[in-house]
């Protein structure tokens, strides 16, 4: 089985009422398991996180992101 490299063109997310709720029980989920995930899984999570389209814009994403990790695990 060849694993397919995921699309990380960019993407919009159409969120409906109630949705950024359910996103976040999600994200922190993710980053609860982020240290037992495969390290080629977290460059695709980060790597579609920048991509995603419809969001509000963040300057510094990916170091955001990485903050967010490290204190989750502390």
């Amino acid at each position: 089985m060849t694993n397919k490299a995921p699309n990380m063109t960019a993407q919009v997310l159409r969120l409906e009422p109630g949705d950024e709720i359910a996103l976040k029980y999600l994200g922190a989920a993710v980053v609860l398991q982020w240290h037992s995930l495969p390290d080629d899984l977290r460059r695709s999570l980060v790597q579609q996180a920048v991509s995603v389209g419809g969001l509000p814009a963040l300057e510094h994403l990916h170091d955001q992101i990485k903050q967010l990790v490290a204190r989750a695990r502390d």
